[in-house]
């Protein structure tokens, strides 16, 4: 039990009086808590002599000092003294919550958050007014429901039967002709099967995993039905042997698990169809976002194509380690049927990889000859995430994929085979070239896997903030790990982001600590890079944190490699709209400085729209170039005319003399490109803590930028 809800330790915190507070938020590529706090510390003191510093970390609780609830997270705390200011830096560490593991083994695990968690973000991405996207939000979790539920317990209790197969071949050659041995194979799946079942549900909190262990449960029992079906029915029926013929025995129960789950992919089919008309119909109707309406339809496809390649591979690998180690041709047999449309996967998974190829050599192409100067002047590289190009090749493969299937349903209904016309054959013989790849294919893929970790980082990052559950007052009661909602702000039936939320509970904890620790009135400096940025940018933006105004003498916020108009603006506007919507009013008004600092060659983060704020500028006109940061001198890029605005002169003295009528006073804002080096390790990047250094530790008056700039 922890006694208090603050807890220090190492050393203690700092008495002397705070000149200013450094909030550092995380992003990708800093998983270690500490590991922000500590490498910066030491740039931004901007010293030759020794640093002084004193560290510690704070233990606070995680629901608030008055809560019961126990649970405690670490703020690791530096106290430094830089050009006669006290400056406390304290890390808003949010790794844990994210659930980002180091290792191959946490890249895997990750991946399968990835897979199914896209159906969070497709979902947000449709929450758009009209019929069309209400009903492609519905049919999106079906989709999802479908292929996580009874599409991955099929194949999951068909693997552990065709791994019992193997297995009892391996060891007892044989053995599978036997009816009373097979009957106990059958058996022991479904008891195994039932077991995961039941203990899974009461192991997870997470509703897919309890929704997949819940249809695992229900195939295991259609699975010990056919067996009692067998015993009481077959056998009195035919006595031909399982191998000949086909009779009710082991491999007769894998046709019936193939067949089944052949099904089940034809009813995704039909779904995505019936998304690709509400689709349609969303995107036409006025002042839809179609950006956003474009995702909710590609996630679940690319959703169900990476299921469906993965799939057919997996068990493409079993059937060859069976031919090779039992030699057991009947067996194989059944994987060559359950894969007629590999061939049709294999060839658009090719034309994505060969598309993205195209991509990305187009990106080094320009980014080898990019320069900040260039950038300025309007050179931009091709968007990396979800790139248009990218997004017409995996419609145009959705739909050449959706056609070839319902072909050769079709075909067969009429009592045809795959291999009697002559798309069947062109499959056909795509089987072997993507059964030929396998083995390079894996190689690759162990080789890349470590590499693409922080593309792992960045989409598991978005998941996470669309992450949502509904909110019903039984799930509140059930799970109070989770759900923290106040009575007041409770409405049944919305929408809760409980990983988003409890990011920003943890740095409002953090805020709500000092604020009641500290009797000075210093400035609030936060800092955040990546992800981190949008969960400061959303926090400063609450309406409900009206003290963070009073407490401190001003805030200041510095982002870095911020997604936020590059991604979030840019594929969801509806929920993240222009900065000057009422939407972003409590910003405007908290916030007094924002600077952006951003690498021309970061795919993620770029330059943030501020254009909308100039709107209300008075006297002078802003383009794209002004807003963006010039390191060749202190102003930054701003001219003499500009400087009042940004620095914000208020409205009543300007309009006094009846220049600027409806001028009213607004945040200052700047962006800083610097040169190419990526998205990562902006906390150590000499260039971006210069301007840090310049725009929010120690920034130099209205005044003198006006007479630099004269």
């Amino acid at each position: 039990m922890i006694p208090s809800a603050t807890i220090t330790t190492q050393m203690s915190e700092s008495i002397q009086p705070v000149d200013q507070l450094i909030l550092l938020v995380h992003g990708v590529g800093d998983p270690e808590p500490g590991g922000p706090v500590s490498t910066f510390a030491r740039s931004i003191a901007q010293e030759s002599k020794p640093l002084k510093e004193s560290r510690s970390v704070v233990w606070l609780n995680e629901k608030g000092a008055d809560s019961s609830y126990v649970k405690t997270f670490p703020v690791h705390v530096r106290d430094l003294n830089i050009r006669r200011k006290n400056v406390k830096l304290a890390e808003v560490f949010w790794g844990d919550i994210s659930r980002v593991m180091n290792g191959v083994p946490g890249m895997i695990l990750g991946l399968f958050q990835i897979l199914f968690g896209l159906r969070y973000v497709a979902y947000v991405a449709a929450d758009q007014p009209g019929v069309g996207a209400a009903w492609l939000k519905k049919l999106g979790l079906i989709s999802s429901r479908v292929l996580h539920g009874p599409v991955l317990a099929v194949t999951l209790f068909l693997a552990l039967l065709a791994f019992a197969i193997s297995g009892s071949q391996l060891l007892w050659p044989g053995s599978n002709d036997g009816a009373s041995w097979n009957q106990v194979v059958i058996l022991a799946c479904c008891v195994f099967s039932l077991a995961v079942a039941f203990i899974g549900r009461r192991l997870t909190r997470n509703r897919v995993i309890e929704r997949s262990c819940f249809w695992l449960a229900v195939t295991a029992i259609y699975m010990l039905s056919l067996v009692i079906l067998k015993i009481f029915w077959f056998d009195g029926q035919s006595s031909v042997p399982d191998q000949a013929h086909g009779g009710p025995g082991l491999l007769w129960h894998c046709r019936v698990l193939v067949v089944l789950l052949g099904w089940l992919w034809f009813c995704e089919i039909l779904v995505m169809l019936a998304m690709a008309g509400c689709w349609l119909l969303a995107v036409m109707r006025p002042g839809a976002n179609r950006r956003a309406l474009h995702i909710a339809l590609l996630l679940p496809l690319l959703s169900i194509g990476i299921w469906g390649q993965a799939i057919p591979m997996l068990w493409l690998t079993t059937a060859q380690s069976a031919r090779q180690l039992l030699k057991f041709d009947d067996f194989s047999h059944i994987f060559d049927e359950a894969i007629p449309l590999l061939g049709v996967q294999f060839m658009m998974c090719l034309a994505i990889v060969i598309a993205s190829g195209i991509v990305a050599i187009r990106y080094l192409q320009w980014r080898s000859k990019q320069t900040v100067d260039r950038f300025r002047a309007g050179s931009r590289g091709p968007r990396l995430i979800v790139h248009g190009g990218l997004q017409l090749v995996l419609a145009g493969c959705a739909a050449v994929g959706v056609s070839l299937v319902i072909t050769i349903e079709a075909f067969e209904s009429l009592g045809y085979s795959h291999n009697d016309f002559l798309i069947g054959r062109v499959m056909a013989e795509s089987n072997k070239y993507a059964m030929a790849m396998l083995v390079p294919i894996g190689f690759l893929l162990a080789f890349a896997f470590p590499r693409l970790r922080p593309v792992f980082d960045i989409v598991l990052d978005i998941v996470n903030h669309f992450y949502f559950r509904p909110t019903n007052v039984q799930d509140v009661l059930d799970d109070d790990d989770e759900f923290d909602i106040n009575e007041t702000t409770f409405e049944s039936g919305n929408l809760f982001f409980s990983r988003r939320q409890a990011v920003h509970a943890r740095m409002q904890r953090i805020l709500t600590h000092y604020r009641d620790t500290m009797t000075e009135r210093p400035e609030l400096i936060v800092i955040a890079h990546s992800q981190g940025t949008q969960i400061a940018i959303e926090l400063l933006n609450d309406p409900e944190l009206a003290w963070i105004s009073n407490q401190f003498q001003s805030v200041k916020l510095v982002t870095m490699g911020s997604p936020f108009s590059n991604l979030y603006q840019h594929y969801f506007g509806h929920i993240y709209p222009d900065l000057d919507k009422p939407y972003w009013a409590t910003l405007r008004s908290r916030v007094e400085r924002w600077a952006n600092i951003f690498r021309i060659d970061d795919p993620v983060g770029t330059e943030i729209n501020f254009n909308p704020l100039l709107r209300y500028q008075c006297g002078s006109s802003f383009d794209e170039a002004s807003l963006i940061g010039d390191r060749s001198n202190t102003t930054d890029g701003w001219t003499e005319e500009t400087i009042p605005y940004l620095h914000g002169e208020s409205a009543a003295n300007r309009a006094a003399d009846g220049t600027c009528p409806q001028t009213k006073p607004q945040i200052q804002v700047s962006n800083h490109p610097v040169g190419c080096r990526g998205h990562v390790n902006y906390w150590t990047d000499r260039e971006v803590l210069e301007i840090i250094h310049d725009v929010a530790l120690e920034p130099e008056s209205a005044h003198q930028l006006v007479r630099k700039a004269a």
